[in-house]
């Protein structure tokens, strides 16, 4: 009887091994994919396709930033207008954390730079956030956020303790 359950388990685990495996594979395959998706993110923004970006993002997307909460996609023509008036250029993007949610969406996140050249060359540094759904086989981002570091902290608020 033990040996019985003892090759049932060894057959169990011999058919799982592959199975896991492929889950595996699943995995870097997706985050494969996220990090092209944000290679071809970086492309456009620096060559101030506007179109492009728009074509890689979800109709009804929002994005958070220094201007607030934004939608819609002529929201990329003013972005790429600013980059273009100030000479950014996305000089890092790391994708450091891929999380998948089920089998069609992700939260994507890493650090960034951006150097600018007008008025004078200055890099700025960061994090960002992207959250990604697959539609019809095509990832597309459908929420973002990008957090420059360096800024001044926030006072602490009366009455709070930093302990």
């Amino acid at each position: 009887m033990i040996v019985r359950s003892l090759a049932i388990a060894i057959l169990a685990v011999g058919l799982a091994g592959p199975a896991l495996a492929q889950q595996g594979g699943a995995q870097g395959t997706d985050r494969q994919q996220i990090e092209t998706f944000m290679n071809q993110w970086v492309d456009a923004y620096n060559r101030g396709d506007s179109q492009k970006m728009a074509a890689l993002t979800a109709a009804d997307a929002l994005g958070v930033g220094d201007q607030g909460v934004v939608s819609g996609n002529d929201r990329f023509a003013r972005a790429m207008q600013s980059a273009a008036a100030y000479g950014a250029k996305v000089t890092g993007m790391q994708v450091e954390q891929v999380r998948m949610i089920g089998r069609d969406a992700a939260v994507a996140a890493g650090d960034y730079s951006v150097t600018y050249n007008y008025p004078d060359p200055l890099t700025t540094q960061g994090t960002w956030m992207q959250v990604l759904e697959r539609q019809y086989g095509i990832w597309k981002s459908v929420a973002e956020s990008y957090t420059p570091s360096g800024l001044p902290a926030l006072p602490a608020a009366e009455g709070s303790s930093t302990h």
